[in-house]
């Protein structure tokens, strides 16, 4: 049965005048109290056991309330109605103490007395209105909170199974409630009507009734996160609309929140280099094909200018570099051609893997390694590749209309293997890249370093990647 209202549900008129109250003294309680008990069962027939609930317990100083299940079709019927949650405790009135009820009239004039938000009619098993049971069943939920005591002042404090609010602090939870009620109430009138309006006029006539968009409540977001202040965890669809949401908007806040904006764009910067980082350390713990260093390096161009001394731009990847002959065949092409940013000066950048050898597998004289042939073909292939451009180049830029690139001595850029571990070979590993003129050698694990050198510039530390992925030094 869908779930409606108590006042709805009670609006019933029972012929049998119930649901009752009885009156009796009550000696759990030091001084005089009584006991106000709920039932449905007309007097005649009450024989033996039959079901009924204390509703009040009521004596000069305090008033307590056993807020109750009144639905007879439920099956936590006469059970508290908060879960947990058993008993409401209002201490004695400043003007005058509590009447003692000896009828059922005397107890409806006696809740007439309740502070606001609180229900007044027995017959709905008394506790709180039905728009502020927020209150009490947040209470009820933590499972050991048993007993609501309401007093004077702006208190909240809690010692199980006790929770003392002020009265004061109840009014103002009973007005921001009913805020956010009427707030969501405006929203959804509005949705609704929106609504409509596409069902009947717009699926009428498109032409003459245009799709209109849906607008946010001002203040809807701000609201939602207490200023931005409050950390909210989204949904795919959400994070992809607040992205959505800050590139319509860029221009405002570039006005109004200038500061903001760059520090967005700072910890956007800072987060992205860290997850670069880890993504980085985790693919050379990977026998990777070199297609997958291409793509992660096309996706993340700049990581390429890491390998110059002054800043790069990619002018294009897998470029035709020249020497084909007449029949089309033999032209070099090379991974990436790159431009210097402040002389347009070229250089041409060949991408090996982690995994290629740099050096030969046993010394060719003691703790003396010569280069290996992979990397010995790798280096004549790029130098190749420079005497093919630079012949080629100005018919390269004429085709092109890149009159911005220039040849002021193409350097060539060799990404390959890894730095080696043993001592000897690193220093003959260091010997050849140190002698070589116009081509640079520089291994995955040293880029990976210069990545951590930017990272750790922008003066935040980075979190140590999850276990299972890349260590983050390799010595």
């Amino acid at each position: 049965m869908p779930s409606v209202r108590p006042s709805v549900f009670n609006q019933r008129v029972r012929a049998d005048g119930g649901p009752f109250l009885i009156i009796e003294p009550c000696e759990e309680h030091e001084g005089f109290s009584v006991d106000v008990i709920f039932t449905d069962t007309p007097p005649g027939d009450r024989t033996g056991d039959y079901p009924c609930e204390r509703l009040l317990n009521v004596s000069p100083d305090l008033l307590q309330i056993y807020p109750l299940n009144v639905r007879v079709d439920r099956p936590d019927y006469l059970k508290p109605r908060y879960g947990t949650l058993e008993t409401i405790a209002l201490g004695r009135r400043l003007d005058q103490p509590y009447p003692i009820p000896s009828s059922a009239e005397e107890v409806e004039g006696l809740l007439e007395l309740l502070p606001d938000g609180f229900a007044r009619d027995f017959r709905l098993g008394l506790g709180l209105l039905w728009e502020y049971r927020s209150i009490c069943e947040a209470l009820g939920a933590q499972g050991h909170m048993k007993l609501l005591v309401l007093h004077g002042g702006q208190e909240a404090t809690f010692e199980p199974p006790m929770f003392v609010l002020g009265i004061r602090r109840f009014h103002e939870m009973r007005k921001e409630i009913n805020r956010i009620s009427n707030r969501y109430q405006r929203d959804a009138r509005r949705d609704k009507q929106l609504h409509a309006y596409h069902e009947l006029f717009h699926a009428a006539d498109p032409a003459l009734f245009p799709r209109q968009k849906k607008t946010l409540r001002a203040d809807a977001i701000a609201d939602a996160t207490s200023g931005g202040r409050d950390k909210v965890v989204l949904s795919k669809r959400d994070r992809r609309a607040t992205v959505g949401l800050l590139r319509s908007n860029l221009e405002a806040l570039a006005e109004t929140e200038p500061d903001a904006l760059l520090s967005l764009k700072t910890e956007i910067e800072e987060v992205t280099l860290d997850q670069l980082i880890v993504r980085f350390a985790d693919m050379l713990e990977k026998a990777l094909p070199e297609a997958r260093w291409q793509g992660f390096l096309t996706q993340n161009q700049f990581i390429l200018s890491l390998a110059f001394a002054v800043p790069a731009l990619v002018v294009e990847e897998q470029a035709y570099a020249g020497g084909k002959r007449l029949n089309g065949r033999g032209g070099a092409v090379t991974d990436f051609l790159v431009a210097s940013a402040s002389t347009g000066n070229l250089a041409i950048v060949e991408i090996k893997r982690p995994t290629t050898e740099l050096l030969g597998a046993k010394p060719y004289r003691q703790d003396v390694y010569a280069a290996s042939t992979e990397l010995s073909g790798t280096i004549a292939q790029i130098l190749d590749q420079r005497v093919k451009l630079q012949r080629q180049l100005p018919m390269l830029k004429e085709e092109s209309g890149r009159g911005d690139i220039q040849d002021f001595g193409i350097r060539c850029i060799v990404v390959a293997g890894r730095t080696p571990d043993n001592g000897a070979q690193r220093r003959s590993f260091e010997l050849i890249r140190s002698t070589m003129t116009g081509v640079t050698v520089i291994t995955f694990d040293e880029l990976l370093g210069r990545l951590r050198e930017i990272r750790a510039a922008l003066g935040a530390k980075i979190d140590p990647p999850a276990p299972g992925s890349a260590p983050w030094n390799r010595s």
